[in-house]
This record gives C-alpha cells, sequence and structure tokens, in this order.
C-alpha cells in the first residue's frame, strides 16, 4: 500500500497502524479468553466481535471528527460511563486469575482525564491525555 512520498511517512503509518492492531489484537484475546472462563462457545465469539465492526468504523470516524474540531463535549457516554468497562474488566480478572494490565492503564487514562475535570468527556478527550506524555 502506498502511503505518501514524503520521508518517514511509511515510517509513521506502519507504527499508527500498528499501535491500531495491537489494542485490537489484546482485546480480542482478553475477550476470548473471558468466552473461554465462562464456558461460552469460543467459535461463536469470532461472529460477535465482527457483528462489532460496522459500528467500530462508525465510531472511529466520529472519534476523529471530535478529534479535529476538539468537540468533546457533545457525547453518547462520557469517560465517566466508559470507566465502567476497564473496572469491569479489572474486576472479573482478578476473580479468575487472569492478567489484567491491558486494562489497568485504559483506566488510568480515564481517571486522568476524570480529575482534570474531564469526566463528562467524550472518549475522544483522551487523545488530549495521550497527548501530555507520560508521568
Amino acid at each position: 500500500m502506498f502511503v505518501g512520498k514524503e520521508i518517514g511517512q511509511a515510517s509513521a503509518t506502519d507504527i499508527a497502524c500498528l499501535s491500531f492492531c495491537m489494542g485490537a489484537f489484546l482485546g480480542f484475546l482478553h475477550g476470548y479468553i473471558v468466552y473461554e472462563a465462562e464456558n461460552l462457545p469460543v467459535a461463536g465469539y469470532l461472529q460477535v466481535v465482527k457483528t462489532l465492526m460496522p459500528a467500530m468504523e462508525a465510531a472511529l470516524a466520529d472519534l476523529c471528527e471530535k478529534i479535529k474540531t476538539k468537540d468533546y463535549g457533545n457525547t453518547q457516554a462520557s469517560l465517566e460511563t466508559w470507566a465502567v468497562a476497564p473496572r469491569e474488566l479489572i474486576a472479573w480478572c482478578e476473580k479468575h486469575r487472569v492478567n489484567h494490565t491491558f486494562a489497568d492503564p485504559q483506566l488510568r487514562l480515564i481517571e486522568r482525564a476524570a480529575k482534570a475535570g474531564k469526566g463528562q468527556s467524550d472518549f475522544a478527550y483522551l487523545y488530549e491525555v495521550l497527548k501530555q506524555g507520560a508521568d
């Protein structure tokens, strides 16, 4: 796939895509572990994930638009609402003795935004938190 003529564009595209894929793959693996541990048919898990793809594509387009316009106030689910997901995953992992180091930084990022008074902001606000760098 040709990504452009600029020096470094291919490298930047590569690292950006790897970031996206690593997050998606780790999330998929965690979900697979949940299905397996709860004695659900793991063959059906992939089908469940596939049904999410059109909604995910639309959500990614929405994230891009919100980041471009810096409009983090108009949201269907605030960061405080999103915080439930990593908390629940961490609790589930602890109960089932599963590694939860994938969910820990998710929760920390959301908590960092909430501490800055942005708990009612859209998920896209995490872009701003990520750009601030490490503590």
